[in-house]
């Protein structure tokens, strides 16, 4: 038997004449979970595309077991045991455990066309016992948590007989508690032999979980490395060709702003919506505070409810020392208050809308001529926030829904810059966008904060928000319950130190 259940030789696929697989070798071994990262644009989707079917690679070979093989379709590559589980996941929310795992599968009554749901139920209890999860199968997916519901989907895949799991971002909508039942997870598949692909764009997860990596840039394969073998540092370098280390460095900013007066103070902030309690603090001009917290600690919700989302809230919001009133997101933006949102493809954009049409949503009224829509103005601030932000497209009437995830995470950052605030509200600005868009967005943080807007940002990257924050918060349940001159945060550890305690 070949130590390698896949191999992927000499692979080379092209779109319009332009080379996007390049003499691609990847192999899998039995019972290993191998990462696969690199950049926007470095090649990850289409050798995974090639691999499930749904491409058809141009140059190459592929070897299942050591045996040559042509995967044409998806149905070709579930033959061979091959299953992705997207980020989106594809289970019936009103239907059964039981029956999202055989559906279109069901077992019969005899000879007869009515399900037997006896037999149905009967079965998946042993399939989840199997794999050491307590589920009913009898409960509606749309009752158990995203984490649960992921784990169905994988599990249906394990009765499909799937050898090899590609798992997309599978950690993107989870919580850390959730996160960590999937590695427990991904544990017990390893220990039944099943090998994953896992993508993800968190660093620290691919160390984590993976035994080894393999690292593409611009449609090559730089290297196959072991996970214990490379450091984070080295492993940026390879994904985006150069050493990125100093701009996760944090610099001090105490000449960029001044603390005398906030421009905006919170006091005595809760709300009987969500879990916020008596939540205090004042952010300055030109500064940079960060939010630090566990899952369900009420980050997000205080950034929600102090743009005008939560009706259900008491306290005060003080701008430049004035009491306001912001009754809705439409109070907030006229107050210069702006939020990106965590969940960008649901709440921050309009995905089959063009790029053009999403930056200019915030701007509408600016890009009129008396009564008429004036083209020309749409296009100029489009195409300067294209340029400010490096946002790759090939056009501006591109769909929103056709660019990676870090250049819709600029889309989004554009739609708010163009209204000119004076306060971001930023949570998760970084999430599920490779290391470079990461940089870029972090340094877009920094020079808003340097034109004198003051920056409110959540993140749960720890190095991510210590490169960039002035001070930071830690927030757990509902309550803000310390704060930080960054400059008393000597490292990773003391922050996550500071946040479980």
């Amino acid at each position: 038997m070949s130590e390698n259940i896949i191999e992927m030789k000499n692979i080379g696929k092209s779109f319009n004449k332009t080379k996007v697989l390049n003499d691609v070798n990847f192999n899998l071994k039995n019972g290993e979970v191998h990462a696969l990262v690199g950049g926007n644009g470095a090649g990850k989707s289409t050798l995974m595309k090639i691999l499930t079917g749904v491409y058809t690679k141009e140059e190459g070979k592929i070897y299942i077991e050591g045996s040559l093989v042509d995967i044409k379709n998806l149905n070709d590559a579930e033959n061979y045991g091959i299953s992705i589980i997207f980020q989106e996941l594809s289970l019936v929310p009103t239907l059964s455990v039981a029956e999202n795992i055989f559906l279109n599968n069901e077992p019969k009554k005899n000879k007869s066309k009515l399900i037997n749901d006896k037999k149905m139920i009967e079965e998946t209890k042993k399939l989840l016992n199997d794999l050491e999860l307590e589920i009913d199968p009898k409960i509606r997916i749309s009752e158990l948590s995203v984490g649960y519901a992921q784990m169905i989907e994988i599990a249906k895949a394990v009765s499909k007989d799937a050898k090899i799991l590609i798992m997309d971002e599978p950690t993107a909508a989870l919580s850390e508690n959730e996160t960590t039942l999937l590695f427990d997870f991904i544990d017990k598949l390893k220990e039944k032999n099943v090998s994953i692909i896992y993508i993800s764009h968190r660093m620290e997860e691919i160390f984590k979980i993976t035994d080894r990596i393999t690292i593409l840039r611009n449609g090559k394969k730089i290297t196959t490395v072991k996970t214990s073998q490379i450091d984070m540092d080295k492993l940026i370098e390879y994904i985006v060709g150069k050493n990125l280390e100093e701009k996760f460095e944090w610099k001090p900013r105490k000449n960029s702003f001044k603390k005398d007066k906030p421009v905006l103070e919170v006091k005595n902030f809760s709300s009987f919506k969500s879990n916020l309690n008596d939540v205090n603090f004042k952010l300055f001009k030109g500064e940079i505070l960060g939010v630090a917290g566990l899952m369900g600690s009420g980050r997000s919700e205080m950034v929600e409810t102090i743009f005008g989302l939560d009706d259900k809230k008491t306290g005060q919001i003080l701008l430049d020392g004035k009491e306001i009133s912001i009754k809705n997101a439409e109070d907030a933006m006229d107050k210069g208050f702006a939020l990106i949102p965590e969940d960008r493809r649901e709440e921050g954009l309009i995905l089959d809308h063009s790029v053009k049409e999403n930056i200019l949503l915030t701007v509408f009224d600016e890009t009129k001529s008396r009564l008429l829509i004036n083209n020309n103005i749409g296009k100029d601030i489009t195409n300067n926030y294209i340029d400010k932000l490096n946002i790759v497209t090939d056009s501006m009437h591109k769909k929103v829904s056709l660019l990676s995830g870090g250049n819709q995470q600029k889309v989004v950052l554009a739609k708010w810059l163009a209204t000119e605030p004076r306060i971001y509200l930023l949570d998760e600005p970084t999430i599920g966008v490779d290391i470079g868009a990461k940089t870029e967005i972090m340094e877009i943080i920094r020079e808003i904060a340097n034109s004198g807007k003051s920056v409110l940002v959540i993140s749960s990257e720890l190095r991510e928000l210590m490169a960039v924050s002035d001070r930071i918060l830690i927030m757990s349940e509902g309550k803000v319950v310390d704060s930080f001159e960054r400059s008393e945060i000597r490292s990773e550890e003391d922050l996550q130190h500071a946040i479980q305690n």
